[in-house]
């Protein structure tokens, strides 16, 4: 399976494979902490399905008060606990259906208690305190670094000083 190939997931796409979601409004990023706010993707523990991430993006909102990183935190551990939903994102799949949150194995989420604390895996950008918000938008085009199996999560997350804005994913769903 090439995941880096686009016509593999053009080809899940096509086939209802792909999901996005994308917050309702602004949100604030969380530190890395099982207490998450702004994105969290989470893989039910049992689902029988890989999230295989193809994209995160953050449009920050507003100038952060002080210099911000932001960045990408996985799970440490796999977990039979679920993560608590507080605030769901609705999830579109790839053939403009509408929501289908009820569908996919994975949960996007706004507001989430996770099964475990993350860790850093990787920065996405930084912003210079009181600049322009330089670049306008962080894009990560993942195409399959990051497979979420059953019962693990993704995170965004800031460094620093809190970082406001608009969050996304877009991931494919495969069976193990």
């Amino acid at each position: 399976m090439a995941f880096s190939s686009p016509d593999w997931f053009l080809d899940q796409a096509r086939i209802g494979n792909m999901y996005h979601a994308c917050s309702a409004g602004a949100v604030t990023l969380s530190t890395v902490n099982t207490t998450c706010t702004g994105l969290a993707l989470s893989n039910t523990y049992g689902s029988r399905k890989l999230l295989i991430v193809k994209q995160v993006s953050f449009a920050p909102s507003t100038v952060p008060a002080g210099a911000s990183v932001v960045g990408i935190a996985i799970h440490t551990a796999l977990s039979s606990t679920d993560t608590t939903h507080t605030t769901p994102m609705v999830i579109h799949n790839a053939i403009a259906k509408g929501n289908v949150s009820g569908g996919p194995a994975g949960r996007a989420d706004a507001s989430a208690t996770l099964a475990s604390t993350p860790l850093w895996l990787m920065p996405m950008a930084a912003v210079v305190a009181n600049s322009s918000i330089t670049p306008a938008k962080y894009s990560e085009y993942l195409n399959g670094s990051i497979i979420i199996a059953p019962g693990g999560c993704l995170s965004l997350s800031y460094l620093t000083t809190a970082a406001v804005g608009i969050a996304a994913i877009t991931w494919v769903e495969i069976d193990e």
